[in-house]
Formats: structure tokens, sequence, C-alpha cells
């Protein structure tokens, strides 16, 4: 039986304050921090889905520590269940999130092969709700970024509304993502997508970081953003 006072042993038992302090400086949460690292999230939440608890888990409410939102996005992303049901969780997990790192792991752990999911994440993406809109996003990025699916990622990026830098960021990472598994592909959405000034240096920023993009496409991208290469 899962509880309030449960939950909280279970993370204080695997809590790393070291960590805790780290993590702190990169994310940016309401919630208390515990400090529990993601693989240590990653096992606890396979033990809660291997119990058969994981509906008694997910039941227990309000959340008081980031780690347990975080616990609860690796459970509802990663259990075996319906598939309307699965997109129904997510869709209502995003208003709890208030964290881009909460969003991308919960995004990691979703496992789905049903042919709905790139429609349903494209409706997500256009949602005026950051965590919403970045959810979808990223799990486009993550399982639709190539040359099959130009025309769906296109109109992903068209019809995105949500604002602020985590979702410039999202739609940065995923042109990039685009270009590092195609080349050319990633240029092209910078060219033709309708995306902000903003995104398109972002997109060109993370091009120019990245080891997986060739130089002839940082140089495009570039241009493109009206960047200076740096060298």
């Amino acid at each position: 039986m899962w509880d309030a006072d449960k939950i909280e042993r279970e993370l204080r038992a695997r809590q790393d304050v070291a960590y805790r302090e780290f993590h702190g400086g990169l994310t940016f949460t309401s919630y208390e921090r515990i400090g529990v690292r993601v693989p240590a999230l990653r096992a606890l939440a396979k033990e809660i889905i291997r119990s058969g608890e994981w509906e008694d888990f997910l039941s227990v409410r309000p959340f008081s520590y980031y780690e347990h939102v975080m616990l609860a996005g690796i459970v509802s992303a990663s259990v075996k269940e319906p598939y309307e049901d699965k997109i129904a969780r997510l869709r209502d997990f995003a208003k709890y999130e208030d964290d881009w790192a909460v969003c991308d792991v919960t995004c990691a752990s979703l496992k789905c092969n049903d042919a709905r999911l790139a429609a349903d994440m494209k409706d997500f993406a256009s949602s005026p709700d950051v965590w919403t809109a970045r959810t979808g996003l990223v799990v486009i990025l993550g399982n639709f970024a190539d040359e099959e699916h130009e025309k769906f990622l296109k109109e992903t990026l068209d019809k995105v509304t949500a604002k602020g830098y985590y979702i410039d960021m999202a739609e940065g990472w995923l042109i990039c993502t685009a270009e590092s598994r195609c080349e050319g592909l990633g240029i092209r959405l910078m060219q033709n997508a309708r995306i902000s000034d903003e995104v398109t240096k972002i997109a060109a920023s993370k091009m120019r970081d990245s080891f997986r993009v060739s130089e002839q496409s940082k140089e495009k991208a570039a241009e493109t953003a009206g960047l200076k290469i740096r060298k």
C-alpha cells in the first residue's frame, strides 16, 4: 500500500546529497528536492510496476517532492496499459510538471509502437500549455525526426503555439536531431517551417556544438540563422 510517507521513505533511502546540490543548479522547480539520481528512480519505478501496485502509487497526491513527480512520470510512461489510457495519463501528468528534466525523463521512458502516437504527439505539440507542448516535441524528436516524416515535422513546428524558453529549446533540439540523422533535413526545417528567429538561432547553435552534424551543415545552419561560425 503506497502513501506519501512510504514514498518519502523510499526516496530518502536512495538520497544522494551531492547530486541534489549539483542537479539543483541545472533545473528549476517549485517542489522540494531530496536528491535521487535518475538510474535509482528508474530502478524503483521498475519495482513499483513489477509489484502490480503502480495504480496505487500513481494515486498518491499531492506531490511534495521533485523526485516523486519524476518517479510518477517514469511509471506513467513505462507501464503497459491500453494506448488510450496511456495518452490520457501523459496529458494529465503534464499539469504537474514544472521542470524540463521531469518532462524529458518522462518522454525518454515512453515505449510505444502504436501507429497513433505521431498524430497524438503532434496534437500535444500544438497545445498552448508549455509542458504538454514540450512533451509532444520531445517524444517526436525521439521517434520521428527522420526524412520519412519531413512533412509531419514541418506541420508540427508550424502549429506550435506555446511560448517561452523551454519550447524554443525543444524546437531547436528537434531540428538539430533531424539534421544529425538526415543531412539537409534540419536545414530545410529551419528554412521552411514557421519558427521564430530565436528557434532558428538555437537550432544553429545546437548543430554547431554537435559531433553528429557535418561541417557543411553547420555552416549552412549558421548562414540561415545569420550567425558567425565559431572556429
